[in-house]
């Protein structure tokens, strides 16, 4: 009977020990689930608001970061405006002489670099030009030769100084004839390269037009065969980098402005400003809108802008107070909730709420919430808001 107890005995503190170790085993496994569940939340770990990114996945973000620092808060003016094609940056295609369209080398909307062909013309004329300069070429060159025979012999008294002069006279006039055929050639778009090629007939008759300068072809107004009037336009290339936004102001306005001014340019369906300048105030007035037209010259290297379109100027006509002023990029949106990210050490940034208002320049004013000397994400924000978004993690959360 003692012996059966003490076998029951056994078996129970077996069972009790089993158990426990299932129940511990259990355990870390749940654990090792859930740190991995959290390592598997976008691969960062995320604590109240706060993301820690690897200096690579910084990098690759375009993370900018930025001490706040307290500045004076921009005047501005802002008025609607128009874009124009900036006619500094514009070159019109023409023929110096009648001729015909027997190749084209580019197509409407094609972007084209300075100096590349765009039409191969033929002309009559210009055949008859080249076949003139080759003439007077073959000229020069006997009369050179005989001038640089005859003048030593003149020196040494074996032929009259008459002979010389004579001598000296026919190589003066061909080279003479030679300049103005030249010049003739020159004035038909021919090219100093062109010129040299002559001798060897490769583009007898033939003139090539090239791109004056570097943009796109906005006008194209010939086919081939057509035949073409000398200082007809043929071409037309924009360089569309830098663009024209002229804005009309009341006549009051005008003396706020100084040319050279800092501008900015909005568009309704694009987020950020593009940065422009002040490079024009005229001062007659219109007599039908009784306004005065002020021209800015935009950066326009992204082409967003086009010509024809209707955009927002703000032009800075002075400094205010001084204020914490930031990046609009920098600033993002959750929920409805405006925050920024603040870095709290080297790849750890901690998501804090603010209070702003529109400062104009593509700033924004900070009201509450930052203090200076704290270092903002000023650029990719979008970058830290979508990984917190990823983690789970919502405004009312914190």
């Amino acid at each position: 009977m003692n012996n059966l107890i003490k076998t029951i005995f056994i078996f129970l503190t077996m069972g009790l020990v089993i158990s426990s170790l299932e129940a511990a085993e259990h355990s870390q496994d749940e654990g090792h689930s859930h740190e991995k569940a959290a390592q598997n939340a976008g691969g960062h770990g995320h604590e109240d608001g706060v993301i820690a990114l690897a200096q690579e996945q910084m990098r690759q973000g375009g993370l900018k970061i930025e001490r706040v620092e307290l500045a004076e808060r921009p005047e501005i003016l802002r008025a609607p405006g128009v874009v124009r094609n900036n006619d500094y940056k514009t070159a019109d295609v023409s023929s110096l002489i009648d001729a015909i369209v027997v190749k084209r080398h580019v197509r409407l909307g094609e972007l084209v670099r300075k100096g590349q062909k765009l039409l191969t013309l033929k002309s009559t004329a210009l055949a008859q030009a080249e076949a003139d300069w080759i003439r007077a070429k073959a000229e020069y060159r006997k009369n050179k030769q005989e001038f640089e025979r005859i003048k030593p012999l003149a020196e040494d008294g074996i032929v009259s100084q008459a002979r010389l002069q004579q001598s000296r006279s026919a190589y003066e006039s061909a080279r003479a004839q030679l300049l103005a055929t030249r010049s003739t050639l020159i004035s038909y778009g021919l090219t100093e390269r062109d010129i040299n090629d002559l001798e060897s007939g490769k583009k007898l008759s033939l003139v090539t037009l090239r791109a004056p300068i570097e943009g796109t072809v906005v006008a194209d107004n010939v086919v081939l065969g057509q035949h073409i009037a000398a200082g007809a336009l043929l071409m037309r290339i924009i360089n569309e980098e830098s663009v024209w936004v002229e804005v009309n102001l009341p006549p009051d306005e005008l003396g706020r402005i100084q040319n050279g001014a800092k501008a900015m340019i909005s568009i309704k369906e694009k987020g950020s400003g593009i940065a422009a300048r002040v490079v024009g105030i005229h001062h007659e007035v219109d007599p039908t809108t009784r306004t005065a037209l002020v021209r800015l010259e935009a950066d326009n290297t992204s082409h967003v802008l086009h010509a024809g379109m209707f955009v927002e100027a703000e032009i800075t006509i002075g400094h205010g107070e001084m204020s914490m002023l930031l990046p609009v990029v920098a600033v993002q949106r959750q929920g409805s909730e405006t925050i920024v990210f603040i870095e709290e050490e080297p790849g750890r940034f901690e998501r804090r709420e603010v209070k702003t208002r529109p400062a104009g320049m593509g700033f924004v004013e900070v009201l509450g919430g930052l203090k200076v000397g704290e270092r903002v994400v000023t650029r990719g924000a979008f970058v830290l808001l979508s990984e917190l978004l990823k983690s789970g993690f919502e405004a009312h959360n914190h």
